[in-house]
């Protein structure tokens, strides 16, 4: 569900991860990089496929569920890009394209490696990760100041009517 809520997932918050046993090849087969980009494989409809979150840094000891898809690029992607480049409607639809089933939808590592991603050249991801990086900040602190300013406002409600 941390994937599919396009939560950040890094050391400070690891200990609310769930706790499992796992064998030393299951932890270097499934363990965490920064780099990585997990994806849920699977929805009951094609378009909610794709949703996917960035490690940012190195997780020792954190795998990644059997129910996630893992994808370690193998070239050099400025990590804030990645978290963007991923969702945008050009690959969400390849992905719900790609997608196959009746009651529950799943896409293939075979077809997920056909997904198709133009990418600008270094410096222009992060021109680009910065820029939108900045949006969705200035958006988080107008999302505070709306919250702050309705709970004042039934602060003073409630003083007008005690």
């Amino acid at each position: 569900m941390n994937v599919y809520r396009h939560e950040n997932i890094n050391n400070a918050n690891r200990d609310k991860l769930q706790v499992v046993t796992a064998k030393e090849n299951q932890i270097k087969s499934s363990g965490l990089k920064k780099g990585d980009i997990l994806f849920t494989p699977s929805s009951e409809t094609p378009d909610d496929i794709g949703h996917s979150v960035v490690i940012f840094e190195d997780l020792v000891n954190t795998l990644f569920s059997y129910h996630l898809m893992r994808f370690r690029p193998k070239i050099s992607l400025d990590l804030l890009y990645s978290h963007y480049f991923c969702n945008i409607p050009s690959v969400l639809k390849q992905l719900s394209n790609f997608a196959t089933g009746s009651t529950r939808f799943t896409i293939s590592v075979g077809n997920f490696s056909k997904v198709i991603v133009n990418l600008p050249s270094f410096e222009e991801q992060q021109k680009i990760a910065n820029f939108l990086n900045a949006i969705d900040k200035s958006i988080e602190k107008l999302i505070t100041q709306i919250d702050e300013t309705i709970k004042f406002k039934q602060g003073l409600l409630q003083k007008m009517f005690v």
